[in-house]
């Protein structure tokens, strides 16, 4: 898999801790930099699009006669467990003990 960028580490982060997440919360990333708001916009939705073609997001849109507008986004399987090797939370495996008597 190819490297994430640092605003799609973030993205994944954010995503992990709320089931959805609404788009304004990632403009967090850009708070303490000098960029134009509608640049930033521009840069979130295509990261936000750039993940969903890897199948990491699943975004929930509003369609208009021209545009759609991206909502909200929840994380697939794929994107929740690359997000928790992003935290650094280790993955258990799907054991089964059987009693020995």
């Amino acid at each position: 898999m190819r490297k994430l960028s640092k605003l799609q580490n973030f993205i994944l982060r954010k995503s992990l801790l709320n089931t959805e997440t609404k788009k304004s919360v990632f403009a967090g990333f850009y708070k303490d930099k000098k960029v134009k708001p509608r640049d930033i916009e521009k840069i979130i939705t295509s990261s936000i699009n750039k993940l969903i073609k890897r199948n990491l997001l699943i975004a929930y849109c509003k369609k208009t006669k021209e545009k759609i507008f991206i909502e909200r986004v929840t994380l697939t399987p794929k994107g929740k467990r690359l997000a928790k090797q992003l935290l650094g939370v280790q993955e258990h495996l799907p054991f089964k003990y059987k009693n020995k008597k």
